[in-house]
């Protein structure tokens, strides 16, 4: 696969040069690989920024849809911003090396992996391919769904920022502050909202929101995946609709990618209701910036883990 995927972007390589990018007039080109890095991105950087983001907010992650545009832009730009811990494996590699920027080449100020100095949760002891499809052997690259994680991630963004454009330092450093302030009042709603999602149970498809279980104590007590990446045979579906009526599962939590017929199998047998989470920023209509998302997160789960109760 990856192979095809390189051979397609070496073919496109031409059509970079033959087709130019307008670039927008004094600003920086920016491109991330998800649009979480790329409100990041706006956020901090203002006026000052031109921003694409690779992947959609609907898209499974591990599975992005390479566009002739998003090759053409990573040629162009002047900062790349990736989460890192092999999220982006599938695609992100060839992807540089087919357009050929030398200022996004790994160690350059324009390559910056968000997920640096961030610890992460699940680093497997052995790493075997036999094990799962979705392989991450430095832990969970999910961190974006880290109520924890805007503070790490929009460093990392401002850093990146004034490594290519020291010019703009005041500006960024600037916009950076205000974001926190927006951030602060954030972290302090989510706060109050984990406190009833602590000690509550959880089927989930996909481990990605493994970061916000971890967060509230919320007890992940199965998956729809045997591994990740992997889908769920008969005899594992049917095992886990024993758990969800063994733990009394409220919900089983899913992004709209793996909304599925395997979730509605195991909703049809139990009384767990089925939760379409966004996943990344633009996952919903309201998940309009990471700030967003995160609140329709925290607000959708504690609707269906801990319910108000009814008048009358």
């Amino acid at each position: 696969m990856a192979r095809h995927i390189l051979l397609f972007l070496l073919a496109l390589t031409s059509f970079v040069f033959a087709a130019p990018l307008a670039r927008a007039e004094d600003k920086v080109e920016v491109v991330a690989t998800i649009p979480d890095l790329a409100d990041l991105a706006r956020q901090i950087g203002g006026d000052r920024v031109d921003v694409l983001s690779l992947a959609k907010g609907t898209e499974n992650v591990h599975r992005v849809a390479l566009r002739p545009s998003g090759l053409v832009a990573v040629g162009r730009a002047e900062l790349f911003l990736q989460v890192g811990l092999s999220l982006e494996h599938a695609f992100v590699p060839g992807l540089l090396e087919a357009a050929r920027n030398p200022r996004l080449e790994p160690g350059k100020p324009g390559f910056v992996t968000v997920s640096d100095g961030f610890t992460a949760l699940e680093v497997p002891g052995d790493v075997s391919r036999s094990d799962a499809a979705d392989v991450h052997p430095m832990g969970n690259p999910h961190i974006n769904l880290s109520p924890a994680a805007g503070r790490h991630m929009a460093e990392r963004v401002l850093a990146g920022l004034v490594a290519v454009d020291p010019e703009g330092r005041e500006v960024y450093e600037a916009n950076h502050r205000r974001y926190l302030e927006a951030l602060t009042k954030a972290e302090a709603r989510w706060a109050k909202v984990g406190e009833r999602l602590r000690g509550k149970k959880l089927v989930v498809y996909h481990r990605e929101f493994t970061y916000f279980a971890d967060a509230y104590g919320i007890e992940v007590v199965g998956e729809v995946e045997p591994k990740p990446g992997l889908p769920p045979t008969p005899s594992h579906l049917a095992g886990l609709v024993k758990v969800i009526q063994e733990h009394d599962v409220r919900a089983v939590a899913t992004a709209g990618w793996s909304n599925d017929r395997n979730v509605r199998f195991l909703a049809e047998r139990t009384d767990a209701a089925v939760v379409e989470l966004p996943s990344m920023v633009g996952g919903s209509k309201r998940a309009s910036s990471w700030i967003a998302l995160m609140d329709e997160l925290h607000e959708r789960l504690a609707e269906v883990l801990d319910p108000a109760p009814k008048d009358g």
